[in-house]
């Protein structure tokens, strides 16, 4: 079986400088027309079935995607964004600096992210998050027998995710562009890439 594993396009917090992850921002208009670009591409991998996060970035790229395949589209709630930002999700970056200020000082949320397995005050456990990733998929895989081609379209959080956890791939994604699309093969329990296009990889995973 064939897996499209689709990042979302550009969403509002992206143009307005907002913390994402577990705010859930509608796609710009140049978001959606990114999409529609990429389905004439996309449309024609002969996708059955697609998968998407629940958040509206992702599940509005879905349904673009879908506008002339006219699949299933199966809602996986695990496959949501990392909550990486906690308190801060769905604010610009400037004012929260201004409003959480105590917090910022703080020691322990200098520096979070995905690779430093620390989320911001109020946010989601790394390992807790991996196993929810992992779950997911395998749920995805056994709901999925039968069919030759299916996409997920998720999020930058869930990508890493898989790419360390389930393709054990040793290196740190540090860009993910919109509508990004790698193409997986699975096989009686393993999983190979064929393609990765819009990924940008850095440094090894210590």
């Amino acid at each position: 079986m064939k897996i499209y594993l689709i990042r979302h396009s550009e969403s509002i917090d992206d143009i307005e400088n907002c913390y994402g992850g577990i705010a859930d921002f509608d796609l710009t208009e140049n978001g959606k027309d990114k999409v529609k670009e990429s389905r004439k591409v996309i449309e024609k991998y002969g996708i059955e079935k697609i998968y998407t996060s629940p958040y509206k970035r992702a599940h509005q790229t879905a349904q673009i995607l879908n506008e002339n395949m006219k699949v299933e589209i199966k809602v996986i709630d695990d496959i949501r964004e990392l909550n990486s930002h906690g308190i801060r999700s769905g604010v610009n970056k400037e004012l929260a600096k201004s409003i959480f200020s105590y917090v910022f000082k703080k020691e322990e949320y200098k520096n979070t992210g995905y690779y430093l397995g620390k989320t911001f005050l109020g946010g989601e456990n790394i390992e807790e998050f991996d196993k929810r990733v992992k779950e997911a998929i395998d749920f995805i895989i056994i709901d999925s027998q039968g069919l030759d081609s299916i996409a997920i379209v998720t999020h930058g959080g869930v990508h890493r995710s898989i790419f360390k956890n389930i393709l054990n791939i040793n290196k740190k994604i540090d860009e993910i562009d919109d509508v990004a699309t790698t193409i997986l093969e699975y096989n009686n329990g393993k999983f190979g890439i064929i393609d990765t296009k819009g990924i940008k990889f850095g440094e090894d995973i210590k």
